[in-house]
């Protein structure tokens, strides 16, 4: 995009986000950080009428501040086809949250003045009759009338295996990933219809008690993975990263976990995960590893390069964030060189370090944290 697009699309900004403006981060560090503009969007934590999403410049800056009328999750940058698109997922506060998993959405798609284009929703699909809210964890962009949505459901299951003692139609929230194409439903995956996933779960699984819904899933990432067009999803409440057939949604590998197709020394061991992307050419696969208040209590990054044909690992390595910083829920991260711009989720800090060196190149503490902080 160029300068003068990005003046028009910051000064629309400003004339829009002249009221409610939340105070901006303090910068704690600043040593020549890399060029990029940083999207965040600070959360109330709760069902308010207005949020916001902000941009800020290298230096931590705030360049721009954009009202929104609930809080707003993942705030996106996009190009393609030549054209730059924003996304970001907005709380649905018409949609009762029944469980402290989920966080029901509208999905909006944005054109580079920041003009909304699309409000999007789970659309009525296999049995479905009604719309439904996406869930704030993930959307992908793949054109204006194509893209991925990432939703949880509440339903009663009965294929839950008997030696976890399940109660009759016991009450699990599946995450179901949806596919349109053109205000079509062209494809569509839902995690309970397998059973699998059940045992494996080392979280929210006392299937024994009816009376509440069981988040066993925790579907928290979805990624595209360019070199085969299937999705790498991370699931929390397993310990694992697994990729999925866009195809048939036979599940093609699993990472971590209980149920790994790859043997993991106990340092490669991951807990409590999000943001499972590839790096490095879609070569080696990079996770944000939260660690677990009473396992490991500090978060780090890791990389792992994979050989999925004889389900190997061929490299690890890992990163502990600086002053063993513990980010207990969301986060992100980005491989930018020989650094890591790293959105520390419920810690509401970000930072950029140089991983060869560990020198702090941008510190940022923020009065309210973010699901994450990404870097463009």
């Amino acid at each position: 995009m160029g300068n003068r697009r990005i003046l028009t699309w910051i000064f629309l900004l400003f004339i829009a986000g002249a009221c409610k403006k939340d105070k901006g981060p303090e910068v704690l560090v600043n040593s020549d950080p890399t060029d990029g503009i940083t999207l965040y969007s600070p959360l109330t934590g709760g069902t308010t009428d207005y949020g916001s999403v902000l941009l800020l410049d290298k230096y931590g800056n705030t360049i721009a501040q954009q009202p929104t009328s609930a809080d707003a999750y993942n705030f996106e940058k996009w190009t393609a086809n030549g054209k730059v698109r924003y996304t970001y997922l907005q709380r649905d506060l018409n949609t009762k949250q029944t469980d402290p998993s989920m966080i029901p959405c509208n999905a909006f798609i944005l054109d580079e003045n920041f003009v909304k284009l699309k409000k999007i929703s789970l659309l009525p699909y296999n049995g479905r009759t009604d719309a439904l809210a996406v869930d704030g964890h993930e959307f992908i962009y793949i054109d204006d009338n194509h893209y991925i949505t990432l939703s949880y459901f509440e339903k009663g299951v009965t294929n839950i295996p008997a030696s976890l003692n399940p109660v009759a139609n016991c009450k699990v929230v599946t995450p179901i990933i949806q596919e349109v194409m053109n205000d079509k439903v062209v494809w569509e995956w839902q995690g309970a219809d397998y059973p699998e996933f059940y045992a494996n779960s080392i979280e929210s699984n006392k299937f024994s008690d009816a009376t509440v819904f069981h988040d066993y899933m925790h579907m928290n990432s979805m990624f595209l993975d360019p070199t085969d067009n299937n999705l790498i999803c991370s699931n929390r409440n397993q310990n694992n990263v697994i990729k999925i057939n866009r195809t048939s949604g036979a599940i093609m590998w699993r990472l971590g976990g209980n149920n790994s197709n790859f043997t993991l020394t106990s340092n490669m061991k991951f807990l409590r995960q999000h943001h499972a992307t590839l790096t490095d050419n879609n070569q080696t696969l990079l996770i944000f590893d939260n660690g677990q208040i009473t396992e490991r209590k500090w978060s780090r990054i890791v990389e792992f390069k994979l050989n999925t044909n004889e389900n190997t690992v061929q490299s690890f390595s890992s990163f502990n964030l600086p002053d063993s910083t513990f980010c207990q829920f969301m986060g992100s991260v980005q491989k930018r060189g020989d650094t890591y711009f790293i959105g520390c989720g419920s810690t509401p800090k970000l930072m950029e370090v140089n991983y060869k060196t560990g020198k702090i190149n941008l510190l940022m503490s923020f009065p309210k944290y973010s699901y994450r902080a990404l870097k463009y």
